[in-house]
């Protein structure tokens, strides 16, 4: 009788252990869980970020050429208006 209590013990130390490391990985995936949920709260805001800073981006970029067409006829217009008063210096 005497081994069948040591296996019994035996087995009630095992069951014990598996109950523990049950426990403990099941705390390990709740805190898992919690910590994937927080990533990904975090990566859809950056999504959101990301998405604005390009619509921002491809409205400066839409912008950017009549800006530019309008500041080049400006300097075209005043390099004209230049070479006429050189070209009227000249004349004289």
């Amino acid at each position: 009788m005497s081994e069948s209590k040591k296996l019994l013990e035996e087995l009630d130390g095992k069951v014990t252990w598996l109950l523990s490391s049950l426990k403990e990985s099941k705390a390990s995936s709740l805190k898992l869980n919690q910590e994937i949920a927080a990533l990904k709260s975090e990566l859809a805001k950056k999504n959101e970020a990301f998405d604005l800073l390009t619509r921002e981006k491809e409205a400066l970029e839409n912008e950017r050429p009549k800006k530019n067409q309008d500041e080049l006829k400006n300097k075209i217009g005043e390099m004209v208006k230049e070479i006429d008063r050189c070209i009227s210096l000249l004349k004289v």
